[in-house]
This record gives C-alpha cells, structure tokens and sequence, in this order.
C-alpha cells in the first residue's frame, strides 16, 4: 500500500471517527433534552393535581376534618422550595391521602380523577426518558470524552400513584376525545426498572 493510500485511508477513519462521536454526542443532548422536557411536563401535571385535591374542599357536604386533611396534602405538595426527595414524599403523602378520603366524598370530581391519571402518565413519560438519557450518558466513551456537557444527570421521579383511575378508550363510535375512566381492582404502582449503571444492571 502506497504512502497516499494509507493516508487516505487514515483520513476516512478519522473522518468516520468524528462523525461516531458527533452522532453520540447529539444523541446524549437530545435525550437529556427530552428527560428535561419531560420534568417540565410532570412538573405541571402535579401541580395541577395538587389544585384539582385543594379544590375538594369547596365541596358541599364534605367532611371538615377530611378538607383539612385533604387541603393539608396538597398544601405540602404545592410548596415552592422543596428539594426533590421532599417533593416525592409530598407527592406520595398526597396520593396516599386522596385514596383514603375517596370513600368519604360526597362526589368523586372527573376532574380530579383526570388530574391524577394524567400526573401519573406524565411521571412514566418522564422516568422513561431518564432511563433512556442515563444509558446514554454512561456509556464509556460518552464518560471518557465527557460528550454530556457538564449538565446535571436527570433523576427519575419516584412517587407512589395511589389507586389512580386509568384512561381507557371510549366506545368505537365515540368522538376520539372522549374518555372513560375505570379504577383497576387493588392497582399499585408499578416498581421502575433499574436504568442501566444502577445497582444490579452492568455499566
């Protein structure tokens, strides 16, 4: 092989090489980006469960001592400068405390019941697109060529959803934006998989 030819030959293995780590590269932002996205979302999302729970308390006919209780949790869950450990156990308190009360109510609200459903697809969404950038970003040569920036790794948002009511698709005939909300006999929360370079998955 001639000198011009292995010089050509090196300057598409370079070429190659830059374009791998360009690649990577992207796709490390744009799923961090994503995960970021997502936050913002789930983010909403609980704030407006939180309200739609406040707003119970206008109810007629309900309960004082179950308003407070009710208006407590989602006091705690609206407050602006918790850390996020404390935004979970907060989240997780308040679920807790609509499941309770739900059997003294008056009325369950189909808002509130919307509220909760969304939240806990958001939070799904949202643990899902973690996962995804955390693999990414622990990857080797990501780590190595520190592709992912000085950005802050996305956490996953762990929480206990209750006995939320699940969206289901309406009747064949029905327009697509109607929807039906059944409440799943003894649902739980579905534990997350571990992403990869947690404990019991390989880096």
């Amino acid at each position: 092989m001639s000198t011009l030819e292995m010089l050509a030959l090196m300057i598409i293995v370079v070429v190659l090489l830059v374009w791998r780590i360009s690649w990577l590269a992207s796709r490390v932002q744009r799923a961090t980006t994503r995960a970021e996205r997502a936050w913002i979302t789930l983010d909403a999302a609980l704030v407006g469960r939180a309200q739609r729970a406040a707003d119970l308390v206008m109810l007629p006919g309900i309960d004082p001592a179950t308003a407070l209780l009710v208006l407590d949790a989602a006091a705690a869950a609206l407050e602006p400068d918790l850390c996020r450990g404390e935004r979970e156990r907060a989240e997780s308190d308040l679920s807790h405390v609509l499941d309770t009360v739900d059997p003294m109510l008056p009325a369950s609200p189909s808002e509130l019941a919307s509220e909760r459903a969304r939240a806990s697809i958001c939070r799904r969404l949202h643990n899902d697109a973690v996962a995804t950038a955390l693999s990414l970003r622990r990857r080797y040569t990501v780590r190595i060529l520190r592709l992912a920036g000085h950005t802050d790794e996305p956490r996953p948002f762990e929480m206990a959803d209750g006995s939320i009511c699940t969206l289901t698709a309406g009747p064949p005939d029905s327009p697509p934006s109607s929807l039906a909300y059944v409440r799943p006999a003894g649902y739980a929360a579905e534990p997350r998989a571990p992403a990869v370079g947690e404990a019991g998955q390989p880096s």
